[in-house]
C-alpha cells in the first residue's frame, strides 16, 4: 500500500484484466465506481455480514455428486447397449437417457436456487462453475449423439421374420428412392419442415414421424451417403 491522504491507503493487488474490466463496467452501469464497491464489500465482510462468503467461494460442486453421475450415466449406457443386441428398442433407450439429462439439469438448477437463497456469493464467480457445469452437459449431451449415430450403423436383426417380410416384399412394388423435394411433397410437407425433422429426430422417431404423414402409411429414413431418402425395412 500507498499513502493517498490522512488516513488512507492506495491499496494494489492483483487481478486478471479482462475480469478487472468486466468489474468496473458492471459498477459503471450500476451509476457507482470500483473504489466505491470494493470499499463496501470491506465494510461488509468486517461488519460479519458476509460470513458464510469463503463457505460458498470453497463451494466445489464436485462434492455434490453431479461430475460422478455424469460418469455413471454414460458408463451405464455404454454397458447396458453397446454389448447387447442393438437392434430393438433404441428409441426407448435414448428417450431414457434425454430424460435422465432433463434430471440432471434439474439438479444443478435446485442447486443454485439454493445456494442463491441461503449465501450471497460473488456473481462472477457462480457464473464462472455454472458454465463449467453447462459445458460438461453439453459435452455429455455430444457423446450421446455420437453413441445414437453408431447405434443407427448396426446391422437389424432380421430374425424369423425373413420368411414373411419377403413375401411382402414380392407382392408389394418396391418404392424407389426420393429427394428432399419428392419426399416433402409425398408427405404434403414443405421442404425447410422435412429438414428439421430430419435434422432433429433419431432416425427410428423420423420414420414413425413419416409414417403418419405418408397416404400409405409408410416410413422413411434418410441415406448421408446417398442423399435420398429411402423406404424404411
Amino acid at each position: 500500500m500507498s499513502n493517498t491522504g490522512k488516513g488512507k491507503k492506495l491499496a494494489s493487488f492483483n487481478c486478471e484484466q479482462k475480469l478487472w474490466e468486466q468489474f468496473i463496467l458492471r459498477c459503471q452501469s450500476k451509476g457507482t465506481t470500483a473504489t466505491a464497491t470494493l470499499t463496501h464489500f470491506i465494510e461488509m465482510y468486517l461488519d460479519g455480514s458476509l460470513d458464510n462468503l469463503d463457505a460458498v467461494a470453497n463451494h466445489d460442486l464436485e462434492k455434490n455428486g453431479l461430475d460422478s453421475r455424469i460418469k455413471e450415466i454414460v458408463e451405464e449406457y455404454l454397458q447396458q447397449n453397446l454389448t447387447d443386441n442393438l437392434s430393438s428398442g433404441d428409441a426407448q433407450t435414448i428417450s431414457a437417457i434425454y430424460s435422465r439429462l432433463d434430471q440432471l439439469e434439474a439438479q444443478i438448477n435446485n442447486k443454485s436456487r439454493s445456494i442463491e437463497t441461503h449465501s450471497h456469493p460473488q456473481p462472477d464467480e457462480l457464473g464462472q462453475k455454472f458454465e463449467s457445469m453447462t459445458s460438461r452437459i453439453e459435452q455429455l449431451a455430444d457423446a450421446i449423439r455420437k453413441i445414437q449415430i453408431y447405434l443407427n450403423n448396426q446391422p437389424k436383426q432380421r430374425g424369423k421374420s425373413y420368411g414373411r417380410s419377403s413375401y411382402a416384399q414380392a407382392s408389394t412394388p418396391r418404392m424407389k428412392p426420393l429427394t428432399e423435394v419428392g419426399l416433402a411433397s409425398r408427405l404434403g410437407v414443405n421442404v425447410e419442415t422435412l429438414r428439421e425433422q430430419t435434422a432433429k429426430l433419431p432416425p427410428p422417431l423420423f420414420v414413425s414421424w413419416c409414417k403418419g404423414k405418408d397416404s400409405s402409411s409408410m416410413g422413411w429414413e434418410f441415406n448421408e451417403e446417398t442423399g435420398f431418402y429411402h423406404p424404411a425395412t
